[in-house]
């Protein structure tokens, strides 16, 4: 099979090349791979930036021969004790979803929606999830929510789930080019961010995709009890990244009744299941920048290290 796999840190290391097909173990599935998303975190991985990453991904080499995580495609094998079957339609999490084939955990994916096309579902399951326990962890029901960044990857998934989620008030950042397209997102107000500074307004939760202002700038805006979710923050030196900044975010955070929250998103099959009953219910869409072919794999992180994506970036397999 065709995959993008990677021997050394480094996007210049990034190779196309014939790999074996992978046999599935137990309670995993094999499932030729339709579509695949790419996101920050691909990027990080494969440049190996910020260095502290390696402690968990590897010193020298990464552990991860074959790129990718988020994928859509049809289940073509499944191994001993699978609950799934050979030609369901699925999305989630694959090990390695830069390829032609890819190896998932059974409690890591979830039914394509129908009517939603493999690149669309590709697109959901790091970002959606983020946004998903960004949006619980804001606490938005009949509150004053603002996403800065809200055109992004994580940013336009966390506007209509917000939506969804009984907020009394959506507001989105972003530049001049995407207010229209958060406004169809459904965003109650859109800020310029380059003209409108939406903290000298009031918010309830934060969430904040872009960490383009500072935490003082931050909690001015937020009321007395609210909440600041940090999901983008600067991206700091090249060992610790944004470690130190989050560190202090949150030590602050100790002494105030506003609250800053960060978190590592984690996929299940319930949060995956969660978001395909909201694209069902016409309530969550996939906005697509850029399709790639799997050969302008490298083009594409250029395009995620732009941090200019609009929507989602997704690899055709």
């Amino acid at each position: 099979m065709r995959a993008a796999t990677q021997t050394r840190y480094g996007l210049d290391a990034i190779e196309i090349g014939d790999r074996p097909i992978p046999e599935p173990g137990p309670a995993q599935v094999r499932v030729r791979i339709e579509a695949a998303a790419i996101n920050p975190a691909d990027w990080h991985m494969a440049s190996g930036r910020p260095s502290f990453l390696r402690l968990t991904e590897g010193l020298r080499t990464p552990r991860k021969e074959i790129l990718g995580a988020d994928m859509a495609g049809v289940v073509d094998a499944v191994g001993e004790g699978s609950t799934w079957r050979v030609g369901d339609e699925v999305f989630g999490g694959s090990k390695g979803a830069f390829a032609e084939f890819g190896l998932c955990a059974d409690d890591r994916i979830a039914t394509r929606p129908a009517g939603m096309s493999f690149a669309e579902a590709a697109g959901l399951p790091i970002a959606g999830v983020t946004a998903l326990q960004a949006v619980e962890h804001a606490a938005v029901e009949g509150k004053r929510v603002v996403v800065n960044g809200a055109s992004g990857g994580v940013g336009h998934y966390a506007i209509q789930i917000a939506k969804a989620s009984g907020a009394s008030h959506v507001a989105g950042v972003c530049s001049a080019s995407n207010v229209a397209m958060v406004n169809d997102l459904g965003a109650d107000e859109v800020y310029d961010y380059a003209t409108d500074d939406f903290t000298a307004d009031r918010f309830d939760a934060v969430i904040d995709c872009a960490g383009s202002r500072t935490g003082s700038e931050i909690r001015r805006c937020l009321t007395p009890e609210g909440r600041w979710v940090l999901l983008g923050p600067p991206k700091g030196g090249r060992v610790l990244g944004p470690l130190p900044f989050v560190l202090r975010q949150l030590s602050r955070s100790l002494f105030s009744k506003t609250k800053t929250i960060a978190f590592v998103a984690e996929e299940t099959d319930e949060r995956l299941r969660r978001l395909g009953d909201l694209v069902r219910n016409g309530q969550l869409q996939t906005v697509i920048d850029k399709e790639y072919g799997l050969a302008d794999l490298r083009t594409a992180f250029d395009h995620v290290e732009s941090a200019r994506a609009r929507g989602k970036l997704i690899i055709r397999v």
